[in-house]
């Protein structure tokens, strides 16, 4: 059983107010689940382990995961990893369960791992759902499901950097900015919302290099600009044909980049 989950890239990062959006885009992660034994990572058996016995799944199971998400990198790695996980485990099993209900056992899962503060449903719920999604983290919901357009072009650069330190206090102080942001996007600001979003972030993570990038792509004309996540990886989104001159600039500044589109 082989099931793609994607990475994607933050519309509101879900810390400071519990509400988050996630605009999926065409980093696929593959899980390819069978019955036996195998040798897996300690995160993948630990996602394994948590998502049998929260679908009561008896027997052996081995997870192959083929990830294109450069990993803690802000992009949605490990949720995309989790969500795929739970979903192929319901399928192989005859576990009837939703997406939706495969990203609330994969949030679960991560933050019992310890590898995320929020259990991050905003994200699984965008590596499975696809689009762009605005969740309610605290109730685990699904807000608002939004087709993304298809006519842009994501530039992402900065995850080869260091990650800094995430000052959870610095970024819970902004809560009341953060439910203006979410009413933002569920507004239709969806570009507004994500550029003040990482901003915000990149300023209180220390992320100055990203900071720079995200103001070169605003003056080269993008429909929004952030970090992505807690960092370190910082997106750009333009209409298809205008990234041009800012994938010059990053090429230059950071000698590396990928160019991903929405997945709907």
């Amino acid at each position: 059983m082989e099931y793609v989950t994607y990475g994607g890239v933050s519309i509101i990062n879900a810390i400071p107010a519990l509400r988050g959006g996630v605009m999926a885009i065409d980093l696929p992660v593959r899980v390819e689940l069978t019955n036996g034994r195998c040798v897996m990572d300690e995160f993948t058996s630990f996602i394994l382990n948590y998502a049998s016995r929260r679908l009561n799944v008896n027997g052996e199971y081995c997870a192959r995961v083929n990830s294109s998400v450069p990993v803690s990198s802000g992009l949605k790695s490990n949720s995309a990893v989790a969500a795929g996980i739970v979903y192929a485990l319901a399928m192989l099993s005859g576990v009837g369960l939703s997406e939706v209900d495969a990203a609330r056992i994969a949030a679960e899962a991560t933050r019992a791992h310890g590898s995320s503060i929020t259990g991050a449903f905003d994200d699984a719920s965008a590596s499975l759902l696809r689009g762009i999604v605005l969740t309610d983290n605290r109730l685990m919901k699904v807000v608002r499901h939004l087709k993304p357009p298809g006519d842009v072009t994501v530039v992402v650069t900065g995850f080869k950097e260091r990650k800094r330190p995430i000052n959870v206090n610095e970024l819970r102080r902004l809560a009341s900015i953060y439910i203006d942001l979410f009413h933002w996007a569920l507004n239709g600001e969806i570009w507004h919302a994500a550029t003040v979003n990482g901003i915000m972030v990149a300023r209180a993570l220390g992320y100055d290099g990203q900071l720079k990038a995200i103001g070169e792509a605003l003056s080269n004309g993008a429909l929004a600009a952030g970090v992505s996540g807690n960092g370190p990886s910082v997106f750009a989104v333009f209409k298809d044909g205008e990234e041009g001159p800012y994938v010059e600039y990053v090429d230059r500044q950071w000698g590396y980049l990928i160019l991903a589109r929405p997945v709907a």
